[in-house]
């Protein structure tokens, strides 16, 4: 909803006194600066007394100054859903009341310091979900996610210059971590853990995968000089996307021989680097994993440059595989990828030799 106009504040206004259900489900805001906050107050108050269960708040004038919600808002028992966009938490009483709340948004939230922050999650005893979006200057350096019950945690960084994450959920199923911290650090080994999207460019990765060992699926994309966590096994994995952006396949190398269980595999060159190909070359290991002789039975390849440092890599995997049933390359989706190049590519693909004799090999 846009409120530029005085007939909608006078419609909410009406909304919200007239109606007699004895719990109000939903409430959902879209909002510009237009709108006072004294307006906001009035509505926010009016559906906490009428038990509200789901707030999505979205404050979209974002170079003003970010919204104040009342205080009743923090103590409300009946919140099962709280989705906040360009708030501000700095006027926040603490200690809060959040006993029912499973779901909780904040995206460019601002808070008073590294404290109110995790306060605010310490008073959400059920919290299952949480997505949180940090502002460049939100006030926390260390933002501290200690909730034992919590099994999905998307975490996005990628606006926030200097910043700390940590970590204790043991319950996780779900993470994702897109981040531009300096560093990240998890403090409990999570036994529950399925999924896990880990995109940052802090170099203590083997800290943070240390304690995903459980993971069935998982996305990787870190800087050239992580390391793989000493005497990790990661028993469960299935499922392996790795990003091929940066120079290095050491760090590959080492998940596919400590993944005994691998079938699948997919590399994509998720950030780009530009025109020309990368220059470094890739040294093929000494001895072959086992994941890939006896285990990986599928490789997608998203855009495949075909460069020498990718077709030593091709040619390894393909060579090696003994149970692999399709292996699909998808050329590198860019105005310099000419027809001429696209053909080169799947004839040298098609030359290459393969361990198992029933891969097939596709090229769109």
């Amino acid at each position: 909803m846009n409120a530029n106009q005085p007939k909608f504040v006078r419609f909410v206004d009406r909304s919200l006194l007239l109606s007699t259900a004895p719990v109000l489900e939903s409430l959902h805001f879209k909002l510009d600066r237009q709108c006072s906050e004294v307006d906001v107050v009035f509505w926010v108050e009016t559906a906490v007394e009428r038990g509200l269960r789901e707030l999505n708040f979205d404050y979209r004038y974002m170079t003003d100054e970010p919204m104040k919600l009342p205080q009743s808002l923090y103590t409300c028992g009946t919140l099962v859903v709280l989705k906040l966009k360009h708030v501000s938490l700095e006027d926040v009483k603490f200690p809060v009341c959040f006993q029912l709340l499973k779901t909780l948004h904040l995206d460019y939230v601002i808070f008073l310091n590294d404290e109110s922050s995790q306060e605010l999650l310490s008073s959400c005893p059920v919290l299952e979900d949480l997505f949180l979006t940090r502002a460049e200057d939100d006030n926390v350096n260390t933002f501290s996610v200690m909730v034992p019950s919590l099994q999905r945690f998307i975490y996005d960084a990628t606006d926030s210059s200097y910043t700390y994450l940590l970590m204790n959920t043991p319950s996780l199923k779900y993470l994702m971590l897109d981040d531009l911290s300096d560093l990240c650090q998890i403090e409990e080994y999570m036994p529950e853990i399925v999924e896990a999207h880990v995109d940052v460019t802090c170099y203590n990765v083997d800290d943070i995968l240390r304690y995903l060992a459980s993971v069935k699926r998982l996305f990787l994309c870190v800087p050239t000089a992580a390391l793989f966590p000493t005497g990790r096994i990661f028993h469960q994995l299935v499922h392996l996307e790795y990003c091929t952006y940066e120079t290095e396949w050491d760090l590959l190398m080492s998940m596919l021989r400590h993944s005994p269980k691998l079938r699948s595999l997919k590399l994509n060159e998720t950030k780009s680097y530009g025109d020309g190909p990368p220059t470094c070359h890739w040294d093929e290991p000494i001895s072959v994993p086992e994941t890939l002789m006896f285990v990986l039975e599928t490789l997608e390849w998203r855009n495949y440059r075909g460069g020498k440092r990718e077709l030593a890599l091709a040619t390894f995997i393909l060579k090696h595989s003994r149970r692999l049933n399709i292996a699909s390359f998808f050329p590198l989706a860019h105005r310099s990828t000419t027809l001429e190049m696209k053909y080169l590519m799947i004839t040298q693909l098609a030359r290459l030799s393969r361990g198992s004799a029933k891969c097939e090999l596709v090229f769109d």
